[in-house]
């Protein structure tokens, strides 16, 4: 079939590759319908890898995504031919102890699509274990379904928050990750959010979707910003999801006393942390690494209307334009949140 190949670091090619279309038993054949650009591919793509995950062959980029059922494998009973899915791109061993633990994403033998060496799914076909597998409500897009994986990082993080309802949080970066969890932490019970970033028009974007007050950091000091909104006492979440050093390192600045961190976002080396800034507010750090039994929510929440994504969807390409695509996303536009492609011939550019 034909895919999207990275060839080495800063060579992509659309052409011909071998890639197994036959389910097993567990499994089902998924036509691929929409792809999101993740920022992890665009890495592999510039750098060729991501901390000890290299590129050292061949590898079909993409992990965001959704499609329709071709065929099943004789234990499926969940899901059936012609169902439009979303799948979530991480597959565990769920006989290891993390998937017992319910840390599946934590299993170190897991394989993750678009993750060296295990192909991603930028081609018309893929098998998937039924499990990971889930089908889309009706009145959600394939562009919306392709959305619910990094959704999916913004719910764990959420999650790992722990949010008390009234809670006050301050989310570093707006990109598509940042926004996904400023409104999760909206719909699990955060009363206001802080979003910052650097680029306006994001900022702006971000600003329709609800509670959010953004905050240009080369033009605004946001600990100001947040001590004035919470009367002294300080935001009670900081989420970092920028992945830059200088960001992470003032996680604690507008932290109130006994805040929570959750750190997000992958620094490309060692943050210098103030760890007396946070032994004085008691702060307490947490960290995610993609997410674990949210999928489901995440879907949910999207369906009831509660978030609202599509608008997230800025730039679509088609799939015989991949390569444009991603070298676009190296140099796009302000307003860019997400981009996507669209595998299926048939498929509308409306997703």
């Amino acid at each position: 079939m034909q895919a999207l190949v990275l060839e080495r670091a800063g060579e992509l090619r659309l052409r011909e590759i071998a890639l197994p279309t036959t389910p097993g038993p567990d499994d089902v054949l998924i036509a691929i319908h929409t792809v999101g650009i993740c920022g992890s591919d665009v890495h592999y793509y510039t750098h060729g890898a991501i901390g000890q995950f290299v590129v050292r062959e061949p590898l079909v980029l993409g992990h965001e995504a959704s499609g329709t059922v071709v065929s099943c494998g004789a234990n499926v009973t969940s899901l059936q031919p012609g169902d439009r899915v979303c799948m979530e791109p991480g597959i565990p061993d769920l006989n290891s102890r993390a998937a017992r633990l319910g840390r599946y994403n934590l299993d170190p033998a897991v394989r993750f699509w678009a993750t060296p060496p295990v192909h991603g799914v930028l081609r018309p076909l893929v098998v998937h274990p039924a499990a990971f597998t889930y089908r889309l409500p009706e009145n959600v897009s394939f562009g919306e379904g392709a959305l619910v994986e990094p959704l999916a990082v913004g719910m764990h993080a959420a999650t790992k928050a722990q949010i008390r309802p009234g809670d006050v949080a301050v989310v570093q970066g707006a990109g598509p990750i940042g926004i996904f969890t400023a409104l999760c932490a909206l719909a699990g019970g955060c009363s206001h959010i802080i979003l910052t970033d650097v680029i306006q028009p994001k900022l702006d974007l971000a600003a329709t979707l609800g509670a959010i007050t953004p905050v240009n950091v080369a033009h605004e000091n946001v600990v100001e910003v947040v001590q004035n909104l919470t009367n002294g006492w300080g935001a009670d979440i900081v989420f970092e999801a920028t992945g830059n050093s200088h960001a992470a390192s003032g996680v604690f600045a507008p932290l109130c006393p006994g805040g929570r961190v959750v750190f997000i976002g992958m620094p490309e080396g060692p943050v210098a942390l103030d760890v007396v800034a946070a032994q004085v507010k008691e702060a307490r750090i947490e960290t995610v690494f993609r997410y674990a039994n949210v999928y489901p929510r995440a879907l949910a929440l999207i369906a009831s209307g509660k978030l609202n994504v599509k608008s997230l969807i800025t730039d679509v390409f088609p799939f015989a334009q991949a390569v444009e695509a991603f070298d676009y996303f190296l140099h796009m536009r302000p307003t860019t949140v997400k981009i996507q492609i669209v595998v299926a011939d048939d498929a509308s550019m409306a997703g």
